[in-house]
């Protein structure tokens, strides 16, 4: 046992400190201006400038054992470069504390819902194949793949082989703990109360507490984790731009990660428009043009190419499941009817109209419209999911101004009207949420969080700092660490007892035949492809699929009835 866990613990850390020398090295070649103290964001770039690499490197190979033990490597021997930067007693102290404290959430048995059925099949996928293209109708799941998949891809390695998927969450969520202590520590030893502070404490205290199990992050938490830090830096703007230089490549590496995480959240990009017309507006400063000269900028583009590219690969759309995106003369294409009736499907879920035991009489179509769906969705998910998630923000709430209200005002201008404009957007964002896809891992969390969240930091920012202040910010960040640590113990016991996990042998996620399912059928395709001897170009594998090769690349189209 000790031997297991001891190989986890040091892969995981090995693989923790290469992304941080991914980050160093991105930086040193692309003249981003981001401080070697930053640590969390450098680990960021580095999770940015591998997520681009994936995508790219899998159009034409395969990312297998020695592929990813060379991209470790690089890693490393970077970090080892970049030493001076990296080893200093802040930054060290950080990146053990925080992913030591983290790993125990990282021993893990039951996985998410959909870990099994394409979370871990289309990681596993791009570890075992190049790009298949028309590769969608195989699984639902495989039509809306994620960067978090293309991530995981890069740490599949011998002996420990496929029991690290979980570490792309674990690396976001670290990564950003520790942009959020370096930001809380930085304003108490400088003894700012501003709504910047609040903000970045709320945040910390949320993602610990609300997000501790891994297994239920999926694609959805992590991204709604960077929507938290991207906003908070906007925020901090408030209209004063001198700190431009040293936000832009933050906001463009934040914003580049959340939406090749998840296509859905390029609704998101509505909080530029506020932020591009103050710079506009701010014609002395010639901020715009910073923008465009950002390398950034263009690898941000060059990432959405990407994830633009894999969608219409896998499903011929653009951007999947919007039909008006399907390019149907494309022999692969997902007819647009399909498309169509999947995302009134989609609508349908989320909207409780289906679940584990139980589906609502009311057809899809009919369900989802005129608020019909409106009195099921409260019974079967506002309670208690939502209405216990309320009231828990509530208590928050409660708690902080009980804390930190404390009677003295101070005598400042109010920041409020700027901060109203992307209040505003975020009641907008939140009636578009209930509207069409009312689920918290939909958006849910992050919106209603901060329709607290906002006004409460900005109510606190308003009160002098008290005597015995630090004391109480410090209190409520070791009693967040204890409350993960403690609800992290109680789901392992849980485990233990209810499923029967062997956590004093492995700590190794259960797995089983569904896991493998599209391997082994993209397997048995690629053999009768080559068994094929009527047609060197185009072979019948059975009565749904016709598999095809077009300039090296095995293509799959689903016959149409």
């Amino acid at each position: 046992m000790v031997s297991n866990y001891l190989i986890f613990f040091l892969s995981y850390f090995l693989i923790v400190l290469s992304v941080i020398g991914h980050g160093f090295l991105a930086i040193k070649l692309s003249k981003i201006n981001i401080s070697n103290h930053e640590i969390g964001f450098v680990g960021l770039v580095g999770i940015f400038f591998l997520i681009i690499y994936s995508y790219l490197t899998h159009f034409f190979i395969s990312h297998g054992y020695l592929h990813n033990i060379l991209i470790l490597s690089v890693g490393i021997i970077s970090l080892y470069n970049f030493r001076n930067k990296v080893f200093n007693k802040q930054n060290i102290t950080y990146i053990f504390c925080v992913f030591s404290i983290i790993f125990l959430a990282f021993v893990i048995f039951k996985t998410h819902d959909d870990f099994g059925y394409y979370h871990f099949p289309y990681s596993y996928y791009l570890n075992k194949f190049p790009m298949i293209i028309g590769i969608g109708p195989l699984n639902l799941g495989f039509r809306t793949p994620s960067s978090i998949f293309y991530l995981n891809s890069l740490f599949y390695f011998p002996y420990i082989e496929y029991y690290l998927y979980h570490i792309s969450v674990i690396l976001i969520m670290g990564f950003s703990n520790i942009i959020l202590i370096s930001n809380i520590k930085n304003h108490l030893e400088k003894e700012k109360n501003n709504q910047f502070f609040f903000l970045n404490f709320l945040t910390f205290i949320f993602i610990n507490i609300f997000f501790y199990r891994i297994a239920e992050h999926g694609t959805d938490r992590s991204a709604q984790i960077l929507i938290f830090l991207f906003l908070i830096y906007i925020l901090s703007l408030r209209g004063n731009y001198q700190n431009f230089g040293n936000i832009l490549p933050k906001l463009i590496i934040l914003l580049g990660i959340i939406i090749s995480i998840k296509s859905f959240y390029v609704l998101y990009l509505i909080f530029l428009i506020p932020f591009i017309y103050y710079l506009i507006l701010d014609k002395k400063k010639n901020l715009i043009p910073k923008i465009f000269n950002n390398p950034l900028f263009y690898f941000s583009i060059f990432l959405g190419l990407c994830v633009v590219l894999v969608y219409f690969f896998n499903t011929g759309c653009l951007l999947y499941p919007i039909q008006q995106t399907c390019i149907t003369a494309v022999e692969w294409s997902i007819p647009k009817t399909e498309v169509s009736a999947l995302n009134t499907h989609y609508q349908w879920w989320s909207k409780a109209g289906g679940g584990p035991g139980y589906r609502s009489p009311i057809e899809p179509e009919i369900y989802i419209q005129n608020f019909k769906w409106v009195s099921n969705w409260i019974d079967r998910y506002f309670f208690n999911k939502v209405s216990d998630f309320l009231l828990s923000l509530t208590l928050v709430s409660i708690i902080f101004i009980l804390m930190f209200k404390s009677g003295k005002l101070k005598l400042k201008k109010s920041s409020f009207q700027y901060n109203s404009i992307y209040y505003y957007l975020i009641l907008l964002l939140f009636f578009e949420w209930f509207l069409q896809h009312p689920s918290l891992r939909y958006g849910g969390y992050i919106i209603i969080s901060l329709i607290f969240f906002i006004p409460l930091s900005f109510f606190l920012s308003q009160y002098k700092i008290q005597n015995n202040f630090k004391l109480k910010v410090v209190s409520l960040c070791l009693l967040t660490v204890l409350i993960f640590l403690g609800r992290n113990i109680d789901r392992i016991i849980y485990e233990n007892k209810f499923y029967k996990a062997n956590f004093k042998e492995n700590m190794l996620f259960y797995t089983d035949k569904i896991h493998f399912r599209i391997h082994d059928q993209l397997n048995e395709f690629s053999k009768n492809f080559q068994d094929c001897n009527f047609d060197k170009d185009k072979c019948l594998n059975n009565k749904d699929y016709i598999i095809k090769r077009s300039n090296g690349k095995l293509i799959i189209i689903k016959i149409r009835n």
